[in-house]
Order: C-alpha cells, then sequence, then structure tokens
C-alpha cells in the first residue's frame, strides 16, 4: 500500500518550540470566542480606570462633600468623600460596560447610556432623602430591588434604569453618613462624570470592537477548528477511550457556538472581507463547520470498531493536516482515500466502507472552502464606517439573536416556559419579568430583614448578594447555581482580600492597582466561572474598605456571613415562591429543538426531490443548531461539576444522549442531501409519504413534550425510507442519496429514544398500520 504523502521529518528544538507556542496561541483565540471576554475586560478596566482619573482630578479641583480641616473626623470624612466619588463614577462605567453591548445601534446604545447616570442620580437623591428614616429606606431598597425584575419586560433599556436605580439608591445610603440632600448638585456632577466617561468609552472603545468582530471571531472560529482536529488524532491515536469522544465533542459544540455568534454578527453589519457580502459568508462557515464536524464524527465512529490501522491511518493524516491548515495535503489526503477505498484488498465491512466515503467527502469539502476564506482580506475599518448602509439585498438574517455579543443561553426557552400554560396544576403561568419582580421583592425583603438583624450597618451586601443571584439566570436551577458560586467565591475573596490588605495598606496608588486588575481578572473570568467574579469583587471590596479606614477581619467575615443570608434568601424564593423548574424549561427546549428538527426534515426530503433551493435547508439548518445550543444550555445545570440535583436542574442522560445523536445525525443528513441526484418519480412519492410520517411523528413528541402524562404515540418511518432506499437503482449503498435516507432512518431512531425518554409510546410502521 503506497503512502499518501512522504512522513514528515522530526521536527526540530525550534520547530517544537514554535508549534507548542502556536498551539497555546490557538488554544487561547479559540476559547474566548472573538476575544470578546478579554476585549471586555480590557475595556472595562480602561473606562473604569479613566473614571476613577477624572473623578480625582474633580475632587483635587472642587473638592466637593468636603469639610474643613479642623473640624471633628475632617480626615475620615474627606478621604470616604474621595473614596465615594470615586465609587460613584466607577459604578457607572462598570453597568455601562455590560449594557452598552445590549443594544442593537450605537444610537440606541448611546442614548440608553445617558439614562444610566439619570436613573442613579434618581436612586441617590431618594436614599439620601430617607438615609435617616432606617425602616422606610429598608422597605424602599426592597421593592427597588424588585421593580428591577418587572423592568426586564423593556429590554436593556430597564435594565440600564434599573440598574441605575438600585445602584444609586445604595449609594445614597451609603452618603448619608456623609452628606445630605442639600449637596445633590456635587453628586450629580460626579455621576455625570462617570456617564460621559461611559459613552466616551463606549464610543472610543467598544463600537469599534463590534464592528471589527468578524475578523476576530474568523479566527476563533479556525482556532476551535484545530481543536476539533487535534481531539479528533487524539480520538484515533487512543481507540476505545470515552473521555477523549467525550472531549471532541465539547469541541464540536464550541465550534458550533463560535459559527452561530458569527452569524448574530453578521445581522448587524460588521466589516467584511473584501468582495464578499454577510450570505455568501455565511455560507462558506456553513460548509467549512459543517464539513468538519461530519469528518470529526466519522472518524469518531471508526475508531469505536475494529477497523484496520491503514484506514485509521488515512483519517489521522488527514486530521494532522486540517490542524496545520494545509490545504493541499488536507485535499490530497481526501482524495488519496477514495482511490484506496477503490483499489485495497483490505478488509472493511459495509459501515466501515460508508464511514470512510463520507470521511473522505467531508474532508476534501473542507479544504475547499478553507482555501477560500483564508485567502480573504478584509476591508478597511474607514471605509465600513463611511459606508454604514448595507443594500437590502446584502442584509443577512439570523436564525439566533446575540446578547451582548453572545448566544441567549436558556433565556428564550425560559421565557415560553414560564409564559405558557402547564399541565401541572401547581406551575403558575406568569411573564418572566413578572416572575422575577415577585420573586426579587420577597428575595429582597427577606435578605434586608436578616442582613439588618445580622449587621444593621452592614445588612447591604446581603440584598446585593441578593440581587445578583437573580442577574443572567433564567430558572431555578440557574439562580441556585449562581447562588452557590456566589458564596464559593466570597470565601476564597475573603481569604485572598484579607491577605492583599495587609500587603497592600493604605497605599492609594497600589490600592487602585489592585482594584483594576481584579476587575480586568474578574470580568475575564466571568463567563468561565461566576465564583472568579465573586473572588474578585470581594478582593475588590476589601481595598475598597482599607481606603475608608474602615477594614478588619471582622468585617471580610461579617462580608461573608450577610453573602451566605442574601444568596440563600434568593435561592429559597425561587425554590418556593412561583419556581421555574428547570424540568419544564428543558421539556420546552426540547420541544423547540424537535420541531427545528422537522422543519428541517422536511426541507431535506425536498431538497432530495429537488423541489426546494439549499438557502432553506442552511437556514433550517442553523434553527436546529440554535435550538441545541439553547437545549444545551438548559440542561447544563444537571450537567456540570456542581449539579443541580432533581427537578430543579436533572436531566436523565438518554434524554441527552438521544438528542445529542438526533443533533449529529441531522448533521450527517444535510451535508448527504445536498451532494445527491434527485429522486423522481414513484420513488420521490414513497420518500414524501415517508417524510410526512417523520414530520407528523415528530409533531406528535413535540406535543406529548409539554403534556403531563401524555397518551401520545410516536411511530417510526424508518422502515419506510428503507423501502425506498431498497428501491433505488444505485450501483451501491454509499451514493449521497442512499447515505441521506440512511441519515434519515438514524434520526428517526434518535427521536424515537428521545420520545421513550419523554413518556411517548413507540410504536412501529407495521403496529401502527394493523
Amino acid at each position: 500500500m503506497s503512502k499518501i504523502a512522504a512522513a514528515p521529518s522530526t521536527p526540530s528544538r525550534l520547530q517544537r518550540a514554535r508549534r507548542w507556542r502556536s498551539d497555546r496561541l490557538n488554544r487561547f483565540v479559540a476559547s474566548d470566542p472573538g476575544l470578546t471576554r478579554l476585549r471586555t475586560a480590557l475595556q472595562a478596566v480602561i473606562a473604569v480606570g479613566a473614571a476613577i482619573l477624572a473623578e480625582w482630578i474633580f475632587f483635587s479641583i472642587a473638592h466637593p462633600l468636603t469639610v474643613p480641616d479642623d473640624a471633628p473626623n475632617a480626615e475620615f470624612h474627606n478621604q470616604a468623600a474621595s473614596v465615594m466619588g470615586i465609587m460613584a463614577g466607577a459604578v457607572v462605567v462598570m453597568v455601562s460596560t455590560f449594557a452598552g453591548p445590549m443594544f442593537a445601534t450605537i444610537g440606541k446604545g448611546v442614548l440608553g447610556l445617558s439614562l444610566l447616570p439619570v436613573s442613579m442620580f434618581g436612586g441617590v437623591a431618594l436614599g439620601l432623602a430617607i438615609a435617616n428614616i432606617q425602616p422606610l429606606a429598608l422597605a424602599v431598597m426592597a421593592l427597588i430591588l424588585g421593580t428591577t425584575g418587572f423592568l426586564r419586560r423593556f429590554g436593556p433599556w430597564g435594565f440600564v434604569i434599573g440598574q441605575g436605580l438600585f445602584m444609586g439608591n445604595f449609594m445614597g445610603l451609603f452618603l448619608g453618613h456623609l452628606t445630605d440632600v442639600q449637596h445633590l448638585g456635587w453628586i450629580a456632577i460626579q455621576v455625570a462624570i462617570g456617564g460621559a466617561v461611559a459613552i466616551l468609552a463606549q464610543l472610543l472603545l467598544f463600537v469599534p470592537s463590534r464592528w471589527s468582530a468578524i475578523k476576530r471571531l474568523r479566527s476563533s472560529f479556525l482556532g476551535r477548528a484545530d481543536g476539533v482536529a487535534a481531539a479528533t488524532v487524539e480520538v484515533l491515536n487512543r481507540r476505545g477511550v470515552a473521555k477523549l469522544r467525550k472531549r471532541q465533542h465539547e469541541q464540536l459544540v464550541r465550534l458550533n457556538e463560535t459559527a452561530l455568534i458569527i452569524d448574530g454578527q453578521l445581522a448587524g453589519y460588521p466589516r467584511l472581507p473584501l468582495g464578499t457580502t454577510a450570505a455568501e459568508l455565511h455560507e462558506q462557515l456553513f460548509t467549512a463547520e459543517l464539513s468538519l464536524a461530519n469528518a470529526a464524527r466519522f472518524a469518531r465512529a471508526l475508531s469505536t470498531t475494529d477497523a484496520p490501522e491503514s484506514a485509521i491511518g488515512h483519517m489521522r493524516d488527514a486530521m494532522l493536516a486540517i490542524r496545520a491548515r494545509d490545504t493541499v495535503r488536507i485535499a490530497t489526503v481526501g482524495r488519496g482515500l477514495r482511490t484506496w477505498l477503490k483499489d485495497t484488498d483490505v478488509h472493511l465491512d459495509e459501515s466501515e466502507r460508508v464511514i470512510l466515503h463520507r470521511f473522505a467527502t467531508s474532508v476534501i469539502d473542507y479544504a475547499t472552502v478553507l482555501a477560500k476564506v483564508s485567502s480573504q482580506r478584509f476591508e478597511p475599518y474607514l471605509h465600513r464606517m463611511r459606508a454604514r448602509r448595507v443594500a437590502e439585498e446584502d442584509k443577512f438574517e439570523a436564525s439566533v439573536e446575540l446578547a451582548s455579543g453572545w448566544l441567549p443561553g436558556s433565556s428564550g426557552v425560559s421565557a415560553t416556559a414560564s409564559e405558557e400554560p402547564a399541565a401541572q396544576a401547581h406551575t403558575a403561568e406568569l411573564p418572566p419579568y413578572v416572575r422575577a419582580g415577585i420573586q426579587m421583592t420577597i428575595a429582597a425583603g427577606i435578605s434586608v430583614v436578616l442582613g439588618v438583624l445580622i449587621s444593621p450597618d452592614r445588612f447591604y451586601w446581603a440584598v446585593i448578594a441578593t440581587f445578583v443571584t437573580f442577574m443572567g439566570a433564567n430558572n431555578a436551577a440557574e439562580q441556585v447555581r449562581k447562588g452557590a458560586f456566589r458564596v464559593i467565591g466570597t470565601v476564597g475573596g475573603v481569604v485572598i482580600g484579607a491577605l492583599l490588605a495587609h500587603a497592600v495598606g493604605h497605599q492609594v496608588a497600589m490600592s487602585i492597582i489592585v482594584i483594576l486588575a481584579f476587575l480586568f481578572l474578574g470580568i475575564y473570568f466571568m463567563r468561565v466561572n461566576y465564583a472568579l467574579f465573586a473572588v474578585a469583587i470581594t478582593v475588590m471590596v476589601s481595598m475598597l474598605y482599607v481606603q475608608l479606614g474602615e477594614y478588619s477581619e471582622d468585617i471580610l467575615e461579617l462580608r461573608l456571613l450577610e453573602t451566605l443570608v442574601g444568596s440563600l434568601a434568593a435561592v429559597l424564593t425561587v425554590l418556593f415562591v412561583f419556581p421555574l423548574r428547570t424540568a419544564r424549561v428543558v421539556r420546552i427546549a426540547t420541544r423547540e429543538f424537535v420541531d427545528a428538527l422537522a422543519e428541517m426534515a422536511g426541507q431535506t426530503v425536498l431538497l432530495l426531490q429537488r423541489s426546494e433551493d439549499e438557502q432553506e435547508l442552511r437556514r433550517a439548518t442553523r434553527d436546529v443548531d440554535a435550538a441545541f445550543q439553547a437545549l444545551a444550555a438548559a440542561t447544563a445545570p444537571g450537567r456540570s461539576k456542581l449539579r443541580i440535583p432533581g427537578s430543579f436542574g436533572g436531566v436523565e442522560q438518554p434524554w441527552w444522549f438521544a438528542a445529542n445523536a438526533a443533533h449529529s445525525y441531522a448533521r450527517n443528513l444535510v451535508i448527504d442531501t445536498r451532494e445527491g441526484r434527485p429522486i423522481k418519480g414513484a420513488h420521490a412519492e414513497l420518500l414524501s409519504a415517508a417524510g410526512d410520517l417523520l414530520v407528523a411523528s415528530a409533531a406528535e413528541l413535540s406535543a406529548g413534550m409539554t403534556e403531563h402524562r401524555t397518551t401520545r404515540v410516536y411511530t417510526r418511518s424508518a422502515s419506510q425510507f428503507e423501502r425506498v432506499a431498497a428501491e433505488l437503482d444505485d450501483e451501491h449503498r454509499f451514493t449521497p442519496r442512499q447515505l441521506a435516507l440512511r441519515d434519515l432512518q438514524l434520526l428517526d431512531g434518535a427521536l424515537a429514544n428521545l420520545a421513550q425518554s419523554a413518556g411517548l409510546e413507540v410504536r412501529s410502521m407495521d403496529a401502527a398500520i394493523t
């Protein structure tokens, strides 16, 4: 047997070092799609640093809220006044960092951020006015926290106003020890300075970052493609190791996530490669992702068989070439594998031949599109700024709407689960913002009462812990996990904060450096693990109290206790007050996934008869991908390292395995359908009937997902597709249309397993007829 290409020579030490650096860089780029976390963290640090500087200059010139040096406790008072003024500006900028990307356009973003200092000043004024009437102040704080939940009704606008009101009210109560409403003018100026810095930061840092997102995301896409290839090589090298197959699957999900994020960004008219429209770039990356994902799955499938090492070697060579981004070698290996399959006398059973044929096709397709994508050059940044209008025919409509540059997670399916009538009588039907508002108001009341009982002066830590537990969490399991991470992170932050407080002392410059460093780390790692963000916030609070002259280990211990109380108040509330159980959210997410699969299956049946174009199939496939990512997010609490058991977060393994299999088979189906010859005549009629049965069975499964003790029946359609395949006049069973029919049978099998896990009765076609 001849080799496809000569074996590479042993790399030198310099080459190995360069490869090691390249691999580490690829992993870094791939771990952060579009470097969004890195850029957000850097921009936040720059913006907050600018706000601190601006507020310090203002304080040095105007000396707001200060008292004469000979007044009692003048040094402490004036130090606290400067720190609180700086904190006011920094808080405005911090909130703007998260709020700005929520707005779809620059104009809306600037207007939204203009509302932030206004709402924050309103909160400060209210807090100062009632600071000395503690019962009223506590009640108002709880009501404002609950109001932030109701304000979710208005999307980013509600987020900005709610955040501003709450943080302003908190600051007003804090400032009650230093001043009163007579000095609101000074506070207004300090808040306005923070607002101005925030808007400038958006225009100078965040907006250019948004417009250049596609170029960075394309690099992340290629980096994650390298990760898929590397993981596949490991699977082939150590056949039979389940852990490696799971790791490869995780890499594929991450690659799909990046492709969907790119689609979402394409709808926002970013910079594009020269001579390329958004729709064309979408098609290219769609083909690249689909081809590579299929090749990886075929390699994984063959690794679990007794296939000869010679066949495995061809796959390994292809994946090594993909990892090196050598398009010529990738295509050479793919064509060489096809030739080898024709000429080899090595024994291969039918399934192994099918897998190898499909692998070769996918590899060649990937080489073609990779060569095209790698040669693209992006248009100049200023050119895109001047030409913001996009021709109507070049506009792109994505299957997913991003949330601050990220996939929306389970927010959409959680909202649907909250609003839809449920079969169980004890499940309330409420708009998500009403549910959140009620829960947050009750939780805030509990945390205020318990927080005051523990410490009348530091109760607000409990309230803040309650507040953040609800932020970015959409259902009971997510809120429980976030509360747990908040407590875990606070424990770590207390230890690190105590060490740094002693090391830094009252050195203002060093304190600011530590605060900015941990701000960067907290924001960068927040999406990796929220506990790390909580660590950073606790360290920052430690530095703040050092500068206020109030630091002690007792204060950090008190913060931990108050955080525990506040998180526990939130957790108990979401578990027992109008709980949105994750088991229901998972069923809604599965229903939407099944609906998307049914639509895609219908499109493939039409395309197999060539009565539909590929554009509709691509759209339907991306809908499937988006629905699968939402399902993955909904089931994450039950699959993560910090598991939330039971109906609040659990998902049975057969359920998740069946959904994974259905997504994989759907991906296989798309690539085979795009390549096959049309099915005509009587065979087309049989195919239509089989497709109608699959779609109808999927509709039964979808309906049964949200029915309590459903009596619906899933009817198998695999035998109908097998009948069509058997009657076709193909030379062998490896033609694309034969493979597509086989994919439809496998998809039907995965849906049947999912139906069985969901409690539906599953019947064969023969049983349904009799």
